[in-house]
């Protein structure tokens, strides 16, 4: 492989630049939606846990499955956004910062975004305790709730369902899918 030509290389940075640019307004984007979702996953499980609490004398404790069931299902939903942004990130880390650093000779101790995102220090896990908090006590509040109903047939698959999507969405926040080194040499059993 031949080096490319200086001209052809500042060509190349242009365009992981502009690249780069439209990437970071996808990601943004994506961040401000899941922050959407969040904040009505926070309204419509506390109003519905609200009103159900409220109504207790008019209503089966058994409803209070409903706002665990939601608190589930908008944590898939803000688990599939984080997925987006992860890949975005990915992708500019891999892709198209080696073209902007060689491009416009960014020095090796200089990270880029994506390279200094990845560092262990910048990392928090608080919003993801505060998601699974809010879903852990959607999920008691349903679980007692569906333990106070008289109905056998109704105990057993509600609260097997909830407990299963309720851990299969702390695996999808605590196991984050992990992307590969587009550098690292694959085997696949050859």
């Amino acid at each position: 492989m031949t080096p490319e030509s200086p001209v052809t290389e500042k060509r190349s940075a242009d365009l992981a630049w502009q690249l780069f640019v439209e990437l970071r307004k996808e990601l943004v984007e994506s961040q401000k939606l899941r922050s959407q979702i969040i904040g009505f996953k926070i309204t419509f499980v506390s109003t519905g846990i609200g009103v159900i609490v409220t109504r207790l004398g008019d209503l089966s404790p058994t409803l209070f499955v409903v706002p665990a069931f939601a608190a589930i299902f908008f944590d898939f939903l803000v688990v599939s956004y984080s997925f987006s942004i992860k890949r975005l990130g990915f992708y500019c880390h891999h892709h198209l910062e080696p073209i902007l650093r060689s491009g416009f000779n960014v020095p090796e101790s200089t990270p880029l975004w994506q390279e200094f995102l990845e560092q262990p220090r910048t990392r928090q896990i608080f919003s993801i305790i505060g998601n699974v908090g809010l879903s852990l006590i959607a999920v008691a509040a349903g679980g007692i709730g569906v333990l106070q109903s008289s109905s056998v047939l109704l105990k057993v698959p509600l609260l097997s369902l909830l407990i299963a999507l309720l851990l299969v969405v702390i695996w999808a926040y605590l196991v984050p899918t992990r992307f590969r080194d587009p550098t690292a040499i694959e085997t696949d059993g050859k």
